[in-house]
């Protein structure tokens, strides 16, 4: 687990990949900052928008023996952490568990990790449509790479997520 920790925690963007291909993915940074014990406080944002990160999140990292459970939190107010701000609040009193939206991650190398949700019953409202999140993530020394889809409730078909596949995102 404390391989996983410390691969986790830091900074990650696709800037090769959104330079090579620009029409096809945007800039984007991730950041992942460890708060107390094995809870991590996580915020996305486009390269030019980074005082308006589109998502922030908590993940608690349970170790459930044969793998990990990355367990997701919304953030209540979550412009107070913009920048990695006033994380010192972050206290359960401002967190909401997302049911469903739980990660499954197993070791899969010395330095690699691999996952994906374990339901379908993690749901983003994407306009006037209900979806759920299917997500897939390989974590390594170097990099982050990330597939995001959003599924139609009723007929499963893709509403949001790359067309081209997974975010190749470069620790920094």
């Amino acid at each position: 687990m404390n391989t996983f920790l410390e691969l986790f925690e830091g900074t990650f963007a696709n800037k090769r990949q959104a330079q090579s291909h620009p029409t096809r993915y945007a800039h984007i940074r991730v950041v992942h900052r460890r708060l107390k014990g094995n809870r991590f406080y996580g915020e996305q944002a486009y390269n030019y928008l980074l005082n308006r990160p589109y998502r922030q999140f908590v993940i608690d990292v349970i170790d459930e023996g044969e793998f990990l459970r990355l367990k997701n939190y919304e953030i209540k107010d979550p412009q107070l952490y913009i920048g990695c701000q006033n994380l010192e609040n972050l206290t359960d009193d401002v967190l909401t568990y997302r049911k469903g939206c739980d990660n499954i991650i197993r070791q899969t190398g010395q330095f690699v990790f691999e996952g994906k949700n374990d339901t379908c019953e993690c749901y983003v409202q994407r306009g006037p449509q209900k979806t759920y999140v299917q997500n897939e993530v390989t974590l390594s020394k170097e990099n982050y790479v990330v597939l995001d889809r959003g599924l139609h409730v009723d007929n499963h078909t893709k509403v949001w997520g790359s067309d081209w596949g997974p975010f190749q995102f470069v620790r920094q």
